[in-house]
């Protein structure tokens, strides 16, 4: 952008100086800017270009350049996020006896359906509920291509045993806190004893898995009695009186919190918040509860 230089500059009282020359605007920074991204790519003629690091409306107008301009295709994957892309090459390899074997596992996933008997389905009729199941297997491995050996696909791992490193995982943990109404008072309670502890985590935690089950039919949840496990996220009653990872709470007047510990890794940090979110807007009902408002509502 060319400036308008201003005519004269004063050095001091006595020294004026006639500006002569012409002043422009560059633009300097450590990072390069689109021009200069572009050159680059231009020169180096890639068959795929990934974007990592930027604001993501600059990054998908980039994108949108890229690709309209040198047609190159080009992403911009989020953290943790893996961004596939189809390869050119063809390589014949072995494959691992893990690697097979992973393959090989099912990976059910059931989902709700309803069935329409043709296309000229009214909505007013009476629909069949049904059941899908889907098996999509997901094998993770690794080509493995070392000097004088055959290229070999090897299973995750035993990619580390292989490179002679540590596998180092990272886990995030949440302590959430689930509403449940203040306890009912025609339940008997021996000294010393728990309200919750009386209504039974276990229920509480069946309750829960009830109510995520009707929020995410695409995802299969499992409940074994002392945790629920929706792909690696793992919910469980929390024992502790003081968790590290939870934060304070101030219980509403009708309802107290029970809190459930929650885990997860980071490829599925989107499902752990989308349940976690859930969790802390449910208000679980027990049995005795229930048991309490069936009564009064016969009193009355």
């Amino acid at each position: 952008m060319r400036a308008k230089p201003p005519a004269r500059i004063d050095v001091d009282k006595s020294t004026q100086i006639d500006v002569r020359c012409q002043i422009h605007q560059l633009s300097f920074s450590p990072h390069t800017d689109s021009k200069g991204i572009m050159d680059l790519i231009r020169f180096l003629s890639p068959k795929n270009v990934i974007l990592v690091h930027g604001e993501k409306p600059k990054m998908a107008s980039l994108k949108e350049r890229i690709e309209s301009d040198l047609r190159i295709p080009c992403y911009y994957p989020a953290n943790n996020e893996s961004q596939c892309i189809e390869s050119t090459q063809y390589i014949k390899a072995e494959a691992s006896k893990s690697f097979l074997q992973s393959s090989l596992s099912p990976n059910f996933k059931f989902l709700k359906t309803i069935s329409r008997a043709d296309t000229g389905f009214i909505l007013n009729e009476r629909a069949e509920s049904c059941i899908q199941v889907c098996d999509d297997r997901v094998a993770e491995g690794a080509v493995i291509m070392q000097k004088d050996q055959h290229p070999k696909i090897v299973h995750q791992n035993e990619l580390m045993d292989i490179l002679e490193a540590e596998n180092h995982k990272v886990q995030v943990a949440y302590c959430c806190p689930v509403c449940v109404p203040n306890e009912p008072k025609n339940v008997a309670l021996s000294p010393g004893e728990d309200m919750h502890a009386v209504l039974d985590k276990r229920s509480l935690l069946h309750l829960l898995y009830t109510k995520l089950s009707n929020d995410f039919q695409d995802v299969t949840i499992q409940n074994d009695g002392d945790r629920l496990q929706i792909e690696s996220l793992t919910v469980s009653p929390c024992p502790k009186e003081k968790c590290p990872h939870r934060r304070h709470v101030n219980p509403v007047s009708t309802s107290e919190a029970v809190n459930f510990c929650c885990t997860w890794s980071m490829e599925d940090e989107k499902l752990a918040w989308r349940v976690i979110s859930i969790m802390k807007n449910l208000e679980l009902k027990t049995s005795a509860h229930l048991e309490l408002k069936k009564c009064s509502d016969e009193g009355s």
